[in-house]
């Protein structure tokens, strides 16, 4: 589960380009400006285990790293990752920042995609945030009580996979 949509890395690069729309920079702007405090009570209240941000090595960098540590995989949905209104019309222009490309050298190997997820939606998932949201390891039983939770209290969460078996991170449709 995500606390906050992705995709800022790939906005305020087209911002230092001059290349973006000001409504997209005041969307993203408004979500890095949301503190993770509400989303980390919801997910101490529901007895999550596992969790991190999602910042500089991306969703899929930080999620692999969590998933090493718990010695687990993880099978991650694109269709029900949130991203930023603007963020695929840069990512189509193929503006991403450095940190996107280092990452996807990076972490590529330990991750695998289906075979209809296209090059610029991978690097979307690879893509460096600023002042991104959590990734939560919420327990199956809990999931409805936090999606519950986090409606009463305004704060937004996408259940976006799940924990599997294995290692690495498989990314379906």
């Amino acid at each position: 589960m995500i606390t906050k949509p992705v995709g800022f890395g790939v906005v305020t690069t087209a911002l230092k380009s001059a290349l973006a729309d000001p409504a997209d920079v005041a969307e993203a702007v408004n979500w890095m400006k949301r503190l993770n405090r509400t989303a980390c009570e919801l997910a101490q209240e529901v007895g999550v285990r596992g969790a991190t941000d999602i910042t500089g090595f991306s969703l899929l960098g930080h999620g692999l790293e969590m998933a090493n540590a718990s010695q687990v995989g993880l099978e991650l949905h694109l269709s029900q990752i949130p991203f930023l209104e603007g963020a695929r019309k840069y990512a189509e222009e193929w503006i991403f920042p450095g940190g996107a490309s280092d990452n996807r050298h990076f972490f590529q190997d330990r991750v695998s995609f289906a075979a209809q997820i296209s090059e610029m939606e991978q690097m979307m998932l690879f893509d460096a945030q600023t002042s991104g949201g959590l990734l939560l390891a919420v327990p199956s039983e809990q999931v409805e009580r936090i999606l519950e939770r986090g409606a009463q209290a305004g704060q937004p969460l996408w259940q976006i996979g799940k924990v599997v078996q294995g290692e690495g991170i498989e990314v379906v449709e």
